[in-house]
């Protein structure tokens, strides 16, 4: 499997601009409902990219999702 060094993801598996911008925001001290207010999208839009994200990453639960990001240096602290 071809593993892209940026991001530590598979070469199948991309992230949207969306889910990015998701990810950032999950890995602060924001709640999913500042976070959905900040992107200007519903609560439940934010739930999807979350679900999205813990498919993509393998992960079950936000701590999991902020871990991986952090271990694969795909956000900024």
């Amino acid at each position: 499997m071809l593993v892209d060094d940026k991001t530590g993801l598979n070469a199948f598996t991309k992230l949207s601009d969306k889910e990015l911008n998701f990810l950032q925001l999950a890995c602060s001290e924001k709640t999913y409902i500042e976070i959905a207010k900040e992107m200007f999208v519903s609560d439940r839009t934010v739930d999807g990219y979350r679900e999205a994200l813990f498919k993509k990453f393998n992960v079950s639960t936000r701590v999991g999702l902020v871990m991986y990001a952090i271990k694969n240096d795909m956000v900024q602290l």
